[in-house]
């Protein structure tokens, strides 16, 4: 988390918030962040929405 804080250019309590998802990021941060992590946005969102499907109650 700090690493990548500091490729934000953010400190890692950032970081820390949106994968504790207390804090979440507008479009731009969103797409700078799967930069960072060498993912694409549409694989991010996919990854999402999986996560999102097996949350839902049934």
């Amino acid at each position: 988390m700090r690493a990548l804080g500091e490729r934000f250019d953010k400190p890692h309590t950032f970081i820390q918030n949106v994968e504790n998802g207390d804090r979440r990021l507008d479009v731009v941060e969103y797409v700078w962040y799967c930069h960072e992590l060498q993912i694409e946005p549409q694989e991010g969102l996919a990854l999402i929405e999986q996560s999102m499907i097996k949350q839902t109650p049934k």
